[in-house]
């Protein structure tokens, strides 16, 4: 599925996909077979788009766009690699493919604070580790709590999106209390995205798209020089859940 808000970075997203392969090239043949079960998943293609989209916003450097738009594909690779990982009683047996699974998911988690280094953005060192964290303690009630959808996306998925945002933020020097905001509208954009192209549960995410607009709105009204990334998405959302895009 294609996407109109990504068909400007067509030419970034595939510099991603290189850097992504590139990065992990000392195993890229055994991580390859993980690679193609990527195939088709919306969510994996979602995220880098949204990371250049965050970044582009806030006229960063392209290159830096590229960068960490491969860091968060790499964690959402690692995670999703990690929940390949079933339980006794779904039939998971305990051999060597296991352990491979499990390791290889933690080697690409090692990866993505080297790749932080290598991108000079130590400074994002502890929010990508807290993180990390939140994402498994939603993993975590995704699989044992037995939570609805909502719950589980905003513990597993949504803290990508706003991170990622945050991040751009932050890399932006913008001050603390507007990074919070364009935070949350990464959180409501992500969540929105999820339901309606990823789970299709279009009458779920009409709250967050509403939120979103309202944010997208604030902030250009406090972010001087704001590049208008978004509203192309705003709109092609609106028009699948029957949404307002009034004042973008």
């Amino acid at each position: 599925m294609e996407f109109i808000f990504t068909r400007e970075i067509k030419a970034d997203l595939l510099d991603v996909d290189n850097l992504f392969k590139s990065s992990l090239s000392p195993w890229w043949d055994e991580i390859d077979g993980y690679a193609r079960k990527m195939d088709g998943d919306l969510s994996f293609q979602l995220l880098p788009a949204m990371v250049i989209s965050a970044y582009r916003c806030l006229g960063l450097e392209n290159k830096l766009s590229i960068q960490m738009a491969n860091l968060y594909k790499t964690i959402n690779f690692a995670n999703k690699i990690h929940v390949m990982v079933k339980d006794e009683e779904e039939g998971q047996e305990h051999n060597q493919e296991l352990q491979f699974t499990i390791l290889i998911g933690d080697y690409i988690f090692g990866k993505v604070f080297s790749l932080l280094l290598e991108t000079r953005a130590d400074k994002l060192l502890d929010s990508f580790a807290a993180m990390i964290c939140e994402i498994n303690e939603g993993l975590i009630v995704k699989y044992k709590l037995n939570r609805n959808l909502q719950e589980v996306l905003a513990r597993t998925r949504a803290p990508l999106y706003k991170n990622a945002f945050k991040s751009a933020g932050e890399l932006a020097g913008l001050a603390p209390e507007i990074t919070g905001i364009y935070g949350e509208l990464g959180y409501n954009l992500g969540m929105a995205l999820e339901l309606v192209y990823v789970h299709e549960q279009k009458q779920d995410a009409g709250d967050y798209f509403i939120k979103a607009e309202q944010l997208l709105q604030s902030l250009s009204r406090h972010i001087i020089g704001m590049e208008p990334v978004f509203q192309k998405l705003v709109q092609e959302m609106g028009q699948e859940i029957g949404g307002s895009t009034d004042g973008l």
